[in-house]
């Protein structure tokens, strides 16, 4: 009796130390789980197999193939739950140089997702805090990096890794995706930059009947303007705007979120993020 007494309190001892450990991780992940070299996975803590036949996959835009020194990047992670049978979604990610060192700085405009640096390597993670809810089986995150000054010819890597999570008590039955993209720092003409020859405004912004673009820059350039959504989908597009004008693009009818606004011109070019609000 008194060990089947013993083998109870053990086995729900057992299930409240699981679901501490779930509900912990939801809210703050432990550092280092990106698959990074020098890094963990978030299966350290999360059981792979993805019993339950979850699915998922991401969508990163905003990472540059070219990255010009000192430039901020607006980054968006879109992760999708295509069959719905995930509750939540959390994410860890990480920038680092060919030496495997951080680089440059991740920053948050609200407080989820957030950053927090390694005291003992140094690398600094964007990652969720906590866990969301998949919203018609998606998750959408958006964070910034700012390229360094200088450091011309290096190689950089964003590692990013998630957890496409069943919601139940515990970290056995969820199903682990991971990605990881590079790129190359280099000099970016501002020939090759529209607004190195040009002054753009957006406003306002947030918006959520128009937005206003202000251009104004050599009369005789021609531009075209092309509005998307954060996985790339083409939602306006207007072709032949004079350098030199001011347009206004209708958003009223458009979900609220990110959009990224692409600018174009004969040899050069500039993207702006803009968001439409209620």
């Amino acid at each position: 009796m008194k060990v089947k007494k013993f083998t109870f309190i053990y086995f729900m001892f057992s299930i409240l130390a699981a679901g501490t450990l779930f509900t912990a991780f939801s809210s703050n992940p432990p550092n280092g789980r990106t698959g990074a070299p020098g890094d963990g996975l978030c299966t350290d803590c999360h059981a792979p197999g993805n019993p339950l036949g979850l699915n998922g996959e991401f969508t990163l835009t905003g990472f540059p193939t070219e990255i010009s020194p000192g430039e901020t990047y607006t980054i968006s992670v879109v992760v999708r739950n295509n069959n719905g049978l995930a509750q939540r979604n959390g994410f860890q990610a990480v920038v680092l140089d060919g030496a495997n060192n951080n680089i440059g700085d991740l920053t948050t405009s609200g407080g989820n997702p957030t950053t927090e640096t390694e005291p003992g390597s140094g690398r600094e993670y964007v990652e969720h805090r906590p866990a969301i809810d998949f919203a018609n089986n998606e998750v959408n995150w958006t964070f910034d990096w700012t390229a360094p000054e200088g450091s011309v010819g290096e190689e950089v890597t964003l590692y990013i890794a998630s957890i496409v999570g069943s919601g139940s008590a515990g970290n056995g039955e969820d199903l682990f995706i991971q990605n990881n993209f590079s790129a190359t720092i280099q000099e970016i003409s501002s020939t090759n930059n529209l607004e190195g020859i040009a002054k753009i405004d957006v406003f306002p912004n947030p918006a959520n009947q128009f937005f206003t673009l202000k251009l104004d820059g050599p009369v005789t350039e021609k531009v075209n303007i092309r509005l998307m959504t954060v996985t790339g989908q083409l939602v306006y597009v207007k072709a032949d705007l004079s350098l030199n004008s001011t347009t206004e693009i209708p958003v009223a009818d458009l979900s609220r979120g990110i959009y990224f606004l692409q600018i174009d011109g004969a040899t050069a070019s500039t993207t702006r993020r803009v968001v439409v609000a209620d």
